[in-house]
């Protein structure tokens, strides 16, 4: 009996802690990519062109430029490093620049 309304009482409590469970409503960073997409794939998926950077054959590095929705007199870009080794998406990056001037990855 006594198993029984401790059974009883842990399932009162899970369903009513579930209640108060709510998705999260902030998307990550991530969501459009996936590791082993290809090029062609990964520009598809952020909607940008990917402008290659560095590398040759299928290793390579690209960024793409996604315009970053932040109110202000000073422009900022949203940028994506991404890196392809054999045709593939092993690694990616977000970063910001602001204004005019060269972007390095690191």
């Amino acid at each position: 009996m006594r198993r029984a309304i401790t059974g009883f009482a842990g399932l009162a409590v899970a369903a009513a802690l579930g209640g108060c469970v709510t998705t999260s409503t902030t998307a990550p960073n991530t969501a459009p990519l996936e590791l082993g997409m290809t090029p062609q794939a990964a520009s598809i998926a952020l909607g940008v062109p990917l402008e290659p950077v560095a590398g040759q054959g299928a290793s390579r590095t690209y960024v793409a430029r996604l315009p970053a929705a932040t109110p202000g007199l000073t422009p900022v870009d949203g940028l994506v490093w991404l890196q392809f080794r054999a045709g593939r998406l092993t690694g990616f990056k977000r970063d910001w620049h602001m204004g005019p001037g060269p972007t390095r990855p690191f």
